[in-house]
């Protein structure tokens, strides 16, 4: 019951499900707080005309008391911790999707050679299966990390930059754009501090950024820069055209902690990266993040019940350099009870060319289950406009 957008073949794609991830964290020091905040719901945005730019020492000094390192234990979870590393080398050519899986030969964020010093269970039958990071985004101890990350936990933890641990629980997760939330266990004590969200809009390639993670799942607050390389990207196992890349260095457990710009802003969130060559315990040649803007949508539906409405066409297929293959539909879905055939190629939505900067996917989550489109259809040389109401997607699908 899937609805997949089949990509291009890309360069070694690398998430904390594979030899290489990025995760960061980002946060503000409880004791340096914004003067002026816009509370979006629960979650604290920034109020950027009260913030000025930073040296990248200052926006680590200031963020790093929100940057945690989120432990997933799960039953049967052992890792081979004899190595160095941990690392499994990437394949050139081999696209990952991304997941935290728990057998090491496939790759994944890796946990400390020490479960007990992050909050490993070693005598109750479950142990670490991955590490990734993430960063709190409000008092009550919210903590916004990748749904990959997450993926599969019997129980999370999360660690400080001081080293203390507590217990997490997890309140949602949308897998579509990777996001998941977290609550931490803070038996009335106050969180070390708290990250917000700028305006991910506003950032342009060129602009510097920050990424601060738990590199290689040893090494946490690891702090890094770079610039921003382009916006808007696409990559397989991520649904929505939705992707920051940059440059700054990020590894395996990095992943699920924020890129900030030099205001201390979170401006995304750390998911994937792209490598050429055998990487080991090498950085990403490329990095992305979650689009900012996007994360913060997906994190307020998250908080209010603990899920994302999506819209569901109900086709499976592939984009093509204009319009979209369909090579399947799903029984009983909308496109389905609209009569749109596999062999039909999706051209437009409600009039607007579905082409690779403007994928169907995209044009989908413009509305909400329930809606009805204009669906363009280009049937054996002829075009025809069918309206398809929208269902609500499958927790399950890809």
């Amino acid at each position: 019951m899937n609805e997949t957008f089949t990509q291009r073949p890309r360069a070694a794609i690398l998430t904390a499900a594979a030899a290489l991830a990025l995760v960061t964290g980002v946060g503000l020091n409880a004791g340096v707080r914004v003067l002026a905040q816009d509370a979006v719901g629960p979650i604290t945005r920034c109020d950027s005309a009260m913030i000025q730019e930073m040296s990248v020492a200052d926006v680590a000094e200031k963020v790093n008391p929100a940057v945690v390192t989120i432990t997933n234990l799960q039953s049967g979870a052992a890792w081979d911790t004899g190595s160095d590393s941990g690392a499994m080398p990437a394949i050139p050519g081999m696209p990952e999707i991304p997941g935290l899986p728990t057998d090491p030969s496939i790759g994944g964020d890796m946990p400390s050679q020490d479960p007990g010093a992050i909050g490993g269970d070693t005598g109750s039958g479950i142990s670490p299966a991955g590490i990734g990071s993430g960063f709190i985004i409000d008092e009550a101890g919210h903590v916004v990390t990748n749904a990959h990350v997450v993926d599969g936990s019997e129980k999370l933890t999360a660690m400080f930059e001081d080293g203390s641990t507590v217990n997490a629980t997890l309140v949602g997760k949308d897998d579509l754009l990777d996001i998941a939330v977290v609550q931490l266990d803070l038996k009335g004590k106050s969180v070390p501090g708290v990250a917000c969200f700028g305006d991910s809009e506003a950032a342009r390639p060129g602009e510097q950024v920050v990424a601060i993670g738990s590199a290689l799942g040893e090494f946490t607050n690891t702090v890094t820069e770079g610039t921003i390389n382009a916006k808007g990207r696409d990559l397989d196992g991520y649904g929505l055209n939705s992707l920051i890349q940059h440059d700054a260095n990020i590894w395996h457990g990095n992943s699920g902690g924020p890129l900030l710009n030099l205001k201390g802003e979170v401006i995304g969130v750390n998911a994937a990266g792209i490598s050429s060559d055998q990487m080991g315990t090498a950085p990403a040649d490329m990095a992305f993040a979650i689009d900012g803007n996007a994360a913060l949508d997906v994190v307020d539906q998250l908080l209010v019940d603990g899920s994302v409405d999506r819209p569901f066409l109900g086709i499976q297929g592939s984009a093509l350099p204009i319009g979209h293959m369909v090579e399947d539909v799903v029984a009983g879905s909308g496109a389905d009870d609209a009569g749109i055939l596999p062999g039909d190629v999706v051209v437009a939505i409600d009039g607007a060319n579905v082409t690779r900067k403007a994928p169907l996917l995209d044009q989908l989550m413009q509305h909400e289950s329930g809606d009805t489109i204009q669906v363009t259809i280009d049937r054996d040389g002829d075009q025809q406009i069918i309206p398809v109401i929208l269902g609500e997607r499958p927790a399950d699908a890809s």
